[in-house]
C-alpha cells in the first residue's frame, strides 16, 4: 500500500465521515439520525471511490439518496401528514432493486459484497423506524463495513469502523437504560 495524495485526501475525508457517523449513533431523533448519515455518506462515497471500492462507492451512494428519502418522508410525518405504508415499503424495495442493480455493475469478487450486506443491513434498520433497532443493528452493520475497510485497506476506515460500534452500543445502552427509567 502506498500513501499517494489521494489516498491521505481519502483518509481525511474518512475521519469526517466516521466522525459523523459516530455522533448519529449518539442521536435520539430519527430526523436528526437520517440528516446525519446523509451527511456522512457524501464523504463515504467520496472516499471509497478514492480508494477504488467502487461497490462500497456505489453502496454509500444508495445510502446518500436512502437517507434522503426518508428524511423528506420523516419531515412530512412530523408536520401531521400522514405516511402511506404501501409507498414507504415500495421505497424499501426499490432501494434493495437499486443496491442489487449497482453492485451488478461493480462487482469486484465476493469480498465487495460485505458493503452490499452491510447496506441491505442498514436499509432495514433505518427503514423500520425504531431507533434502538437501528443502533443495535449498526453494529452488524458495522462488522461488515469493518470487514470491507479491510478489503479495501483503508486505515482510517479500520480504526473508525471500531470505535463507530463502540458508538453504536453505548447508544444502545443509554437507550435502554432510558427505557427502563420511564
Amino acid at each position: 500500500m502506498e500513501f499517494t495524495n489521494i489516498y491521505i485526501i481519502s483518509q481525511i475525508i474518512t475521519i469526517v465521515y466516521y466522525a459523523i457517523l459516530s455522533f448519529s449513533y449518539l442521536l435520539k431523533d430519527r430526523r436528526k439520525i437520517l440528516t446525519a448519515n446523509f451527511v456522512a455518506h457524501i464523504g463515504q462515497t467520496t472516499a471509497m471511490a478514492m480508494l477504488s471500492g467502487y461497490t462500497g462507492a456505489a453502496m454509500a451512494l444508495i445510502m446518500m439518496f436512502r437517507d434522503l428519502i426518508f428524511l423528506v418522508q420523516e419531515t412530512k410525518k412530523s408536520k401531521g401528514k400522514a405516511i402511506n405504508k404501501r409507498f414507504d415499503l415500495s421505497i424499501f424495495i426499490v432501494t434493495v432493486i437499486l443496491i442489487i442493480i449497482l453492485t451488478a455493475f461493480t462487482y469486484n469478487g465476493p469480498l465487495s459484497l460485505l458493503s452490499v450486506i452491510a447496506t441491505l443491513i442498514g436499509t432495514f434498520a433505518l427503514w423500520q423506524k425504531n431507533v434502538k433497532t437501528y443502533k443495535i443493528l449498526g453494529v452488524v452493520v458495522g462488522l461488515f463495513w469493518l470487514s470491507y475497510n479491510i478489503v479495501i485497506m483503508s486505515i482510517m476506515g479500520i480504526i473508525l469502523e471500531s470505535i463507530l460500534g463502540i458508538c453504536s452500543i453505548i447508544g444502545y445502552i443509554r437507550d435502554t437504560k432510558r427505557e427502563g427509567e420511564e
